[in-house]
């Protein structure tokens, strides 16, 4: 691992092959790993185009005249392809175990998702969807608060790995109001509801499904790539090292308000594969009200996590700690933070987002952030007469707590930051992209990151990280 060998179990794992795909032309990783995309594209394609002859099992009438009706299932596939390559940039020390490696990179993830959606009636669904990924991260994903990959994993290696991602049963209750109606939607089939209704979730699900969504900058495909921007940096949210969790989420909506509230599993250990299954011991709680209205919405957003953590407090006065290898105790960490957005003129949108969190613990779950403060723009491509196209530029600032920074200037290593050093300033990042639209379904984004201070840290950086996405949804 070379660079990250204090990580314990935690650690990214790439082997050897990091090195060599460093070495490698950015061109030639990309036209290998398209080549590798299509021929699976093409495979999956060949059986929607088999189960689609066969469609017609799930009719009624046809040719006697009488009204045919959808199946009730549906097939859903995406493959999203992410480069990314850095340049050496200023750093006033050597690289220490946990540092953003200060010398030129190259990093790649390949993602490749099959969902099956069944309409079980009575307003009842049932989603499934499995994953299969590979990839190589930046610094063994690692040196910053603000990664910059939002398909990258804390857990990767240079061969396909394929799981469960999602399994969830999910229902609507109606209870009257105004008629409205869900349209055709990823992990949703168009159903008519009414403006009074309850919609409830259990199974294995990813949080930010439910929680802190926002139209310009949300967990997607087709937005911006930090993770800052798909969702708050400090929203410490329940998940494995893959972003899923079990658990269970209801959302109550009346009229121009919804309210949510959800119960998930913790990691056993932060930021590890493994969920801890004593959910009555330990567990992230989340709550959040929406005020909706005819341009945009604003949303409250409160979690609380419970689970064995270690302190930075008992440390202070020591050097050369790697938090990942100290004792961890039943803990509590949470926060909260509020969630904008507002169209501010056809085709041109507005997201802002403050989230803060408390305590003197660890990180669970997600970044090494405290404090998180972000804002931009989206333009749709409708406006310059690309209707698949569009912009996005947006800016967050991320800070960590007093006890963070004090463990970190002594000299000590949180579980993914931490040079050895450190002069403390906020982290910055601007990030911008233009998505092309090249035909339905299929789009080509370029996208630039410039991230000063990073790991909170004045001297090092800045980094300028340079990126292609290539996306295909079928």
């Amino acid at each position: 691992m070379s660079t990250k060998q204090c990580k314990s179990a935690a650690t990214v794992v790439t082997g050897s092959a990091h090195a060599d795909h460093i070495r490698g032309s950015f061109g030639a990783t990309v036209y290998l790993e398209l080549g590798r995309a299509f021929g699976r594209v093409l495979c999956l394609l060949l059986c929607l185009i088999s189960l689609q002859s066969h469609a017609e099992l799930w009719s009624f009438g046809g040719d006697d005249g009488k009204e045919e009706h959808a199946p009730p299932w549906v097939v859903q596939g995406d493959e999203t392809f992410i480069d990314q390559y850095h340049g050496s940039f200023p750093s006033a020390h050597s690289n220490g175990p946990n540092s953003f490696l200060s010398t030129p990179e190259n990093s790649f993830s390949n993602i490749l998702g099959l969902q099956l959606g069944f309409d079980l009636g009575n307003q009842g669904e049932f989603w499934f969807r499995e994953e299969t990924i590979r990839g190589i991260p930046l610094s063994n994903a690692g040196g910053l608060g603000a990664l910059t990959n939002n398909d990258m994993q804390r857990y990767m290696t240079n061969t396909f790995v394929t799981y469960l991602a999602l399994g969830f049963y999910t229902r609507v209750v109606n209870f009257g109001g105004e008629s409205d109606s869900l349209p055709m939607a990823s992990h949703q089939f168009d159903r008519a509801v009414d403006s009074h209704r309850l919609t409830w979730t259990i199974g294995k699900v990813d949080v930010l499904s439910y929680f802190d969504g926002n139209a310009y900058a949300h967990k997607s495909d087709d937005q911006f790539l930090n993770w800052c921007f798909m969702t708050s940096c400090a929203y410490d949210y329940a998940a494995d090292s893959r972003g899923y969790t079990w658990g269970a989420s209801s959302e109550l909506t009346w009229d121009r308000w919804s309210a949510r509230f959800g119960w998930f599993a913790m990691p056993v250990l932060p930021n590890q594969l493994a969920l801890d299954p004593a959910m009555g011991e330990h567990f992230g709680v989340n709550g959040e009200i929406e005020r909706r209205w005819d341009t945009g919405a604003l949303k409250l957003l409160m979690y609380q996590g419970r689970m064995q953590l270690a302190n930075f407090g008992s440390y202070l006065n020591q050097t050369g700690i790697f938090i990942a290898n100290q004792p961890r105790y039943n803990a509590i960490r949470g926060g909260g933070g509020l969630n904008l957005q507002q169209a501010l003129a056809p085709g041109v949108g507005l997201f802002a987002r403050a989230f803060w969190t408390g305590g003197s613990n660890e990180s669970m779950a997600f970044t090494e952030v405290d404090r998180s403060f972000s804002a931009g723009l989206s333009l749709d491509g409708q406006n310059w007469g690309r209707s698949r196209d569009g912009i996005g530029l947006g800016w967050a600032l991320n800070q960590i707590s007093g006890a963070r920074q004090a463990f970190l200037t002594a000299g000590n290593y949180d579980l993914f930051i931490g040079d050895g050093y450190l002069m403390y300033a906020p982290e910055y990042v601007l990030e911008t992209y233009y998505k092309w639209g090249i035909v339905d379904g299929v789009h080509l984004t370029a996208d630039w990151q410039h991230v000063a201070n990073p790991a909170y840290n004045q001297l090092r950086g800045p980094i300028d990280v340079y990126g292609l996405r290539l996306h295909i949804d079928f």
